[in-house]
């Protein structure tokens, strides 16, 4: 079954209607029934303040539970902060500490090639032998929607970066961890691809 993690700021709405069509089983984090004996997978979505996401973890008793099934090598995909609070800290929020299940941190985006906020389509360079671009186009776009990007200490981790600027990663890979920085449910068939590539790990 899939953990569906809802932090009351994502666009869980969106991840129900992909899970549902595809007739996948999942389960949403607050519910009482959540046996983390049962999960096979976790997607949590993106969207949402990087110190409220994490505030709303600890509020809803969860942060501990995600901690233990992703160390217990469970497949994770998190999506743009979704990504972010995998880290250390972000400079969103100075106070507020990640999840540090990876080493690094996030940063403000000040680009002179890029915009800040980045909102919109853009293209990617990935890494061919990454599982989530399985199949994937190169000329494909994505949509990205965020002010902050993640920088690992690890930068073996690194699967993709912007095409306009290298230094804004993209996507991000460590065993049973995934991370994108762009959202797939909102980036048509070639978020589709990312998404199946995901859903069909063994």
């Amino acid at each position: 079954m899939i953990l569906l993690v809802n932090t009351e700021v994502a666009n869980i709405g969106y991840w129900e209607k992909i899970l549902k069509e595809k007739k996948k089983d999942y389960i949403l984090s607050n519910s009482i029934q959540l046996d983390t004996n049962k999960i096979s997978k976790i997607i949590f979505p993106g969207i949402g303040n990087f110190n409220k996401v994490i505030n709303n973890l600890e509020k809803f008793k969860i942060k501990d539970k995600l901690i233990f099934l992703i160390k217990k090598n469970i497949p994770y995909l998190g999506v743009c902060v979704g990504m972010q609070i995998l880290f250390d800290r972000s400079e969103e929020d100075k106070n507020s500490k990640g999840l540090g299940i990876l080493e690094g941190e996030c940063l403000e985006i000040k680009s002179k090639k890029i915009t800040k906020p980045h909102n919109g389509w853009n293209n990617i360079k990935y890494n061919e032998k990454s599982i989530l671009f399985n199949d994937f186009d190169l000329k494909s776009d994505l949509y990205f929607n965020h002010s902050y990007y993640c920088i690992p200490k690890n930068k073996s981790l690194i699967t993709s970066s912007l095409e306009d600027d290298n230094e804004i990663v993209s996507s991000i890979e460590n065993k049973n961890i995934f991370g994108v920085q762009f959202h797939p449910e909102k980036s048509q068939n070639a978020g589709m691809i990312i998404i199946n590539n995901f859903l069909n790990l063994k």
